[in-house]
């Protein structure tokens, strides 16, 4: 059982993409064993992925589809889980600064999963770091505007 997680530039066009997602995660499932997914729920590529998980559960129901926390939720404040994903987690175990609270949950997610699926095509932002981030770890990484042609 394998891990992917998704990185991708908060703002973009990504429906055309959908054929090509669909195919690319039935294949990690099928030909490389991925049961569990995580996404960060922060931008349009993190609800593009979720969406596309969440329909393929209906196909594959062991894939599981896990919204990953950079923040505890407050006391007071209602937190209510989307029905794309099947859990949340928080994956960071000591207290950091706000401000690194994404960089280091991003860090803390690369080192769990085994497949990294991007959308990145500027070398700058926290999709790119951690991008690069999982290239130095050796993480497979694949890179949607790498593979696809833009229609």
């Amino acid at each position: 059982m394998g891990a992917c997680a998704f990185f991708g530039h908060r703002i973009g066009m990504y429906q055309k993409y959908q054929k090509y997602m669909e195919s690319l995660l039935i294949n990690l499932i099928e030909r490389e064993g991925i049961t569990q997914f995580y996404m960060g729920g922060r931008g349009d590529f993190d609800y593009f992925c979720a969406d596309i998980v969440a329909k393929l559960r209906v196909r594959y129901p062991n894939i599981k589809n896990t919204l990953v926390l950079s923040y505890i939720p407050k006391g007071g404040e209602d937190y209510t889980l989307s029905s794309r994903y099947d859990d949340s987690v928080y994956l960071l175990e000591e207290r950091v600064l706000p401000k690194f609270a994404i960089i280091k949950t991003n860090e803390a997610l690369v080192k769990k999963v085994d497949v990294v699926v991007v959308a990145v095509r500027f070398q700058s932002g926290g999709a790119w770091r951690a991008t690069e981030y999982a290239r130095r770890q050796g993480k497979k990484i694949i890179n949607i505007y790498d593979e696809c042609i833009d229609e």
